[in-house]
């Protein structure tokens, strides 16, 4: 005996014995004894059309159903409510014992042909975020049978029916994606074998829109649903965190990015600019792709968005990465912000730089570099040749730029420059790419440099350049850097501007020295000009935060030492070299020399406030004895310039 059977048996017996609710009951039983029995062809007889259309419409039903947990056992009509002559509200109890028993509420309907009471639908009760809510069976099953439905579309691997499972807005986003990628991405969507419901998926409604969380291929996957003309669609998916050991991903933004990059390929093997506007940065269009000739380069069209592409996503960036057989091309992606500081909006992702990295030669080219590298390179060596201190500035790093061209005035600048570079043109010898620097290698003359570049802000900036060099640092922004200090010094001195000597000087050398002289330069002090003035022979540490720079050599010329103070460096004391080490004479070192004459009452700063000191004492000279072991008349030297 069925227990559809056992049902009937017992609505006959409980007729014989007169019970009320007697149609209700029936009725109830009639479902009820169906679900148990998980007889779909029963149910159908127990339900009304619309129940069937939105809850019965696929074999797989009673599945479905299985997910609601509706209990089984004896059904007792606990109260009946009439809502119209044609539909009741059933409230019944269902379980063996009173302690199992569990409370469910049907909706009856009568059917206009036969007249029979049929189920319309069952009332649960769900708990969400802390409350419990009141949901429609039908409403939950018709959800739940949209989910299989998108689901065997998606294995279907049918890009029709794949996107005819989705909204509108998420339909037109993944219809940009090229088959291969979308059919990868389907892999990760889909459950195999068209199992939904042994995936466990847990729903939840709320005012037309849905969320069903479920077991798939890469761990836990949310499906967001929206109904649209009265049906359920899919409107994102996503990876959560812990099914992709990263951050929750969404489809819907990765179908952006991927229609971003595809629409930037498609778009630079055209040479459409203006489409290739739109789908760029801001930067890195102005600064690179407007006015490049896009023929020098050949990226991949974007059908070579496939199945091997990885496609990294984050809040505020992405990269893309095609494989190829000869190397890797990565687009990286950027998540712009609103232009207009008000709007807290964000915008999409647009591609901010194109990298390629050949497995043959290990370079890593950017295009960027690729299209502006010469370009920086000479208008860079344009500024040098002209002494255009704005220019320099303008394209070089602001690494270079603290280091160096700051601290130089337009009239040192020229004496700078000409200790590394010439007049000639630039001639290219040889261009090396990896990633973020470029390296140039020109002959300019008779002299090799290499022009370093790197990417600051979207724009590639000249940062350094090397040379062969023996006693001094390859780079000429550490030579610069440490020159600039000790050629100020001597053309103040030479110009008698103790204002802008004191620029150069170090904290003590201004405290012991030059704070103590006025407008007055010692004469002392104006004989070192010629003593500064052969070409450099060395440059190195001598301890922390202090170096030395060799002028010259023991015969004549000078030995520098800086000290690095405020990030930069600063002359803090002068050896004088005049003589042959043989000689004995001890070394004369200017500042000591020049404290000890100032200190001289004849030499001194009259007191703020001492308007009774002798006039005689006021006007008195600075003395312009020589220096200890320096003779006057000793020309400048054999380095001399």
């Amino acid at each position: 005996m069925t227990r559809r059977d056992t049902v009937w048996l017992a609505v006959v017996l409980v007729t014989a014995g007169g019970c009320s609710h007697l149609v209700e009951t029936r009725s109830v039983n009639r479902f009820t004894g169906a679900f148990e029995d998980r007889d779909i062809a029963a149910l159908r007889e127990a339900t009304t059309s619309e129940f069937q259309q939105k809850a019965l419409r696929d074999k797989t039903a009673v599945d479905a159903m299985g997910l609601l947990e509706l209990p089984e056992g004896k059904v007792k009509v606990a109260e009946v409510e009439e809502i119209s002559t044609d539909r009741r509200r059933v409230k019944v109890e269902i379980g063996s014992t009173s302690a199992a028993k569990k409370k469910l509420t049907f909706e009856l309907s009568r059917d206009g042909k036969s007249g029979a009471w049929l189920v319309d639908d069952l009332l649960l009760k769900q708990s969400r975020r802390g409350t419990t809510v009141t949901r429609s069976a039908t409403d939950l099953m018709d959800l739940l049978l949209s989910v299989h439905e998108f689901q065997r579309d998606w294995q279907s691997g049918d890009r029709k029916k794949l996107l005819g499972s989705t909204s509108e807005g998420f339909s037109k986003k993944l219809a940009e994606i090229p088959a291969s990628y979308l059919a990868k991405l389907a892999t990760r969507v889909a459950v195999s074998d068209g199992r939904t419901f042994s995936s466990r998926p847990r729903a939840s409604l709320d005012k037309g829109t849905a969320q069903v969380r479920y077991n798939g291929p890469e761990g836990e996957t949310v499906l967001a649903l929206i109904q649209e003309s009265k049906q359920w669609r899919v409107d994102d998916i996503v990876f959560s965190a812990n099914s992709t050991s990263r951050q929750p991903e969404s489809v819907r933004l990765l179908a952006s990015v991927v229609s971003r990059a595809t629409g930037f390929l498609d778009a630079f093997n055209r040479a459409d600019r203006q489409s290739l506007q739109a789908n760029a940065s801001t930067s890195f269009y102005n600064n690179c792709l407007a006015r490049a000739d896009l023929n020098e380069v050949q990226l991949p069209g974007s059908t070579a968005i496939d199945g091997t592409t990885e496609v990294r996503l984050q809040k505020t960036f992405s990269d893309i990465v095609i494989k190829q057989s000869a190397g890797l091309v990565r687009l990286s992606l950027e998540r712009e912000p609103a232009s207009d500081p008000k709007d807290t909006s964000v915008r999409g992702f647009r591609v901010a730089e194109v990298t390629m990295v050949d497995f043959g030669t290990q370079q890593e080219r950017r295009l960027s570099a690729v299209f502006t590298a010469h370009a920086r390179m000479r208008l860079f060596l344009t500024a040098v040749r002209k002494n255009d201190l704005p220019a320099l500035r303008h394209n070089s790093s602001s690494d270079f730029n603290n280091r160096v061209w700051k601290q130089v005035t337009p009239v040192l600048l020229p004496e700078i420059l000409e200790l590394a570079f010439s007049d000639a043109e630039a001639d290219v010898l040889g261009t090396v790419f990896q990633g973020a620097v470029t390296e140039i290698t020109v002959s300019q003359g008779t002299q090799a440099l290499t022009c370093v570049l790197r990417e600051q802000n979207g724009s590639l900036l000249v940062d350094d350049i090397h040379v062969p060099s023996e006693g001094l640092p390859g780079s000429l922004k550490q030579q610069f850097e440490r020159l600039v200090p000790v050629l100020g010094f001597r053309q103040a001195i030479v110009a008698g501007d103790t204002s802008a000597v004191a620029g150069f000087s170090s904290s003590e050398f201004n405290r012991l020295v030059w704070s103590q002289v006025g407008d007055r330069l010692p004469a002392r002090a104006a004989r070192v000009g010629r003593f500064l003035d052969p070409s450099v022979s060395r440059i190195h540490v001598t301890d922390k935060d202090r170096e030395e720079v060799l002028l010259g050599d023991r015969r004549f010329g000078a030995r520098v030492i800086l000290v690095a103070e405020s990030h930069r460096f600063r002359v803090d004391d002068i050896e004088l070299l005049a003589v042959e080490p043989a000689s004995g004479d001890r070394p004369t070192w200017l500042k000591q020399e020049l404290r000890l004459d100032v200190a001289r009452p004849q030499n001194r700063r009259p007191a703020a406030g001492a308007t009774d000191a002798p006039k005689a004492a006021k006007k008195a000279p600075l003395s312009d004895a020589p220096f200890p072991g320096a003779t006057p008349d000793v020309p400048a030297g054999p380095n001399g310039r």
